[in-house]
């Protein structure tokens, strides 16, 4: 038995944090003030985007998002089967519908020709996930979205500073969003922030995150309490400046641990585009249990019995979830009222065979910039020491 685990991640917070999060404290400004507004200004220019608005998580976000786009009952949103279920749950809390597109087998992203075969006429908006850090296909997915009108709203909630052709994501669409979860490349704890060059795209948003209030005691909008608190932006300025040499290290140890397993047999490496900059958010391994001769949990316990903890997330397409075969959307089973859609889809009967083949057999190895160099040797050789049953 191992005597040390070494872990998947680990928080990357420090004295700094505890500083900026101290000020704000003793300041008395806790609501959105001059913090939230400078990490605004300093995160679309990171981004380089023109406008940025800070809210409370990574699902407000996606769902302001969809809001400010016009999305609303009746109306059909393409999304992948393989992320979080927020980028779903958000299409209905719009009152929308979620139609699953299939992925491509090596980006795990959405793939653009599968995206085209699932547009009908209701459908509004695609939301590509940039899955893991790697990119989805822009050029492919722009190229549709242009040929049938529809808008693109990047879910960057794992792709802090990833970039497509040499420029950052959450800078394509017509709009992006980003998560500052607790796990995130960067944090504020909780939060989020959704990225656009649309200025109305940017003032409806400002709105819907703030009950609707263009000033006090008058509301023009249905909104909510989606704003960030002056603590959370207070954190996030510190990890901004990080997150370029935090994303360095994880990089580096992602391409070394996949260098290093890509021969093994009974594991597949994903391929990154020469014209993409991979931030590593998971390192992904997708595992042949065939070839393996042993179940994905028994590998689990096997590397935690030696010392290594690794991620499964994702076990089953999204169309499988309780949620989405009962369509227990609200009481009267559907996520919109009235109007002339029928029935939700019966997503019992969707089969993508992309996502099917890779659903729960995706690992994430350690990757975070905490690992020595005898930590990233010491799985690696953990890894070649695994026999095929």
């Amino acid at each position: 038995m191992a005597t040390r685990m070494i872990k998947v991640a680990e928080p990357l917070v420090g004295e700094e944090e505890v500083q900026a999060v101290r000020e704000v404290i003793l300041s008395g400004q806790y609501v959105s003030g001059h913090r939230v507004e400078e990490f605004e200004r300093r995160f679309a220019e990171y981004t380089g985007t023109r406008y940025a608005t800070a809210v409370s998580n990574g699902t407000a976000a996606l769902h302001t998002a969809l809001a400010a786009f016009g999305v609303g009952p009746g109306d059909e949103v393409i999304v992948p089967p393989l992320t979080f279920f927020s980028t779903v749950t958000s299409v209905v809390h719009a009152g929308a519908v979620p139609i699953f597109a299939d992925i491509d087998s090596e980006s795990f992203c959405l793939d653009p020709e599968d995206v085209k075969r699932r547009i009908t006429r209701r459908t509004k908006a695609i939301i590509p996930v940039h899955l893991f850090g790697n990119a989805a296909d822009m050029d492919g997915l722009r190229a549709v979205a242009h040929e049938h009108g529809l808008k693109i709203l990047e879910d960057c909630a794992q792709a802090h500073g990833t970039e497509y052709r040499g420029q950052k994501v959450g800078s394509f669409g017509e709009a992006g969003i980003f998560s500052f979860y607790a796990t995130k490349a960067m944090t504020t704890g909780e939060g989020g922030i959704v990225t656009t060059n649309d200025e109305q795209i940017y003032e409806y948003a400002r709105l819907m995150r703030g009950h609707g209030m263009p000033e006090r005691d008058t509301h023009v909008m249905l909104g909510y309490n989606y704003r960030m608190s002056e603590i959370q932006a207070a954190m996030g300025l510190v990890q901004l400046d990080r997150l370029e040499a935090s994303n360095h290290a994880r990089i580096a140890n992602s391409e070394f641990l996949l260098a290093e397993l890509q021969d093994i047999p009974w594991l597949r490496v994903g391929k990154v585009e020469s014209h993409v900059r991979h931030t590593y958010f998971w390192c992904p391994l997708w595992i042949d249990e065939e070839k393996l001769g042993m179940p994905f949990s028994e590998l689990i316990q096997l590397l935690r019995s030696r010392g290594i903890e690794v991620r499964q997330r994702y076990k089953r397409p999204l169309y499988r979830q309780p949620l989405m075969i009962d369509r227990n959307f609200y009481a009267n089973g559907k996520p919109w009222p009235g109007g002339d859609y029928g029935e939700p889809p019966d997503y019992s009967k969707v089969f993508l065979p992309n996502v099917e083949k890779v659903a729960g057999k995706l690992l994430g190895l350690p990757n975070h910039p905490n690992l020595t160099p005898d930590d990233l040797a010491y799985i690696v050789r953990t890894f070649h020491e695994i026999q095929p049953s």
